[in-house]
């Protein structure tokens, strides 16, 4: 149907677009055009159509990164800035509090989760500042990282070691088990 449509335009318009141009001039001046021969009139050669044909679109690239997402991800920088490395914490609670140092800015979407003796701690956020309790007596690992928007890690800071020390049953004046 699309095809016969065309065909039948094609037919109809194919004369109009071949037709030659007259130009006259009357006896008062006014210049006219047309497609019929006048009397005194002369025939223009008109120049072809202007058209336009875009550059064709070069195929899209299945390596090329997006660049939207390129720029979203910045090169972070991210430290531990308390405790320090090797530090002792004493604390009947066993809690701590960890701060981080994030060059540049987070940017929206991404946030922050403690890596604790090699576990990511809780649900990732957009604080700096965590506060860890319960902690048991020994040596522990603190890392932090930086997860973007898709869940996976963009940036992780260097692990340090921290050394919790609470008092057990017994140390204490007055918590001693009796038999």
């Amino acid at each position: 149907m699309r095809r016969l449509f065309i065909l039948i335009s094609l037919m109809i318009f194919l004369p109009i677009l071949h037709a030659e141009i007259y130009k006259w001039t009357d006896s008062e001046g006014n210049v006219h055009f047309s497609d019929k021969p006048h009397p005194g009139a002369e025939k223009i050669d008109l120049p072809p159509v202007q058209t336009f044909s875009p550059p064709p679109t070069p195929p899209p690239a299945e390596t090329m990164v997006n660049p939207e997402v390129a720029a979203k991800t910045p090169d972070y920088e991210i430290a531990i800035s308390q405790p320090e490395n090797d530090a002792t914490i004493r604390n009947n609670q066993g809690s701590v509090s960890v701060a981080l140092e994030i060059q540049p800015r987070l940017n929206p979407g991404d946030k922050v989760q403690i890596v604790f003796d090699g576990t990511p701690i809780g649900e990732p956020q957009t604080a700096t500042v965590f506060q860890l309790s319960d902690i048991n007596r020994g040596a522990h690992t603190l890392a932090a990282q930086i997860v973007g928007s898709d869940g996976k890690v963009i940036s992780t800071s260097e692990t340090i070691t921290i050394y919790m020390h609470r008092p057990r049953v017994g140390m204490v004046p007055g918590t001693r088990r009796t038999p």
